[in-house]
């Protein structure tokens, strides 16, 4: 009972305010299409050789404040290793049976796309289109919450 309330404190002294500040953008996500989300550059500004993507402002935003955030685990690949997640159904079970003691796990997905959205073309979009981004918030926020009631 100690060790789960003291994740329950964890949660609400290290990563309350971030959670709050990210959780704010569950309507968007609730709502966004990937074709939203992400286009391929139309060539509106010059033309290009480079097939590239283009993202909707308010996504850049999140990545921004998301990347900003103390959620964010450098680590990321461990905290996967660590739950045995190998295959998106396992990292979609893994965010929908989280506990409060699974916040790292929680910020190693969200960490994956985030940082590797900076340089593997498509991995936002991937989140978009799965809901990782989604999901992964409203069971932050559910954590939150169930730390703050405790």
């Amino acid at each position: 009972m100690d060790t789960e309330r003291s994740y329950a404190e964890r949660i609400k002294d290290d990563y309350g305010k971030d959670i709050s500040r990210l959780a704010e953008y569950i309507p968007y996500f609730t709502n966004l299409k990937l074709s939203d989300a992400e286009q391929e550059y139309d060539g509106k500004f010059g033309r290009s050789s480079l097939s590239f993507n283009v993202y909707d402002p308010e996504l850049l935003r999140f990545m921004g404040e998301a990347a900003e955030s103390c959620l964010m685990d450098s680590n990321y690949l461990y905290a996967y290793r660590r739950a045995g997640i190998t295959t998106p159904e396992q990292e979609m079970n893994a965010v929908k049976n989280a506990e409060i003691k699974d916040i790292d796990t929680l910020k190693g997905i969200l960490s994956r796309y985030v940082l590797e959205g900076r340089y593997r073309s498509g991995r936002w979009g991937e989140a978009v289109e799965r809901g990782v981004f989604l999901n992964v918030l409203i069971r932050l926020k559910e954590l939150l919450d169930f730390s703050t009631v405790r």
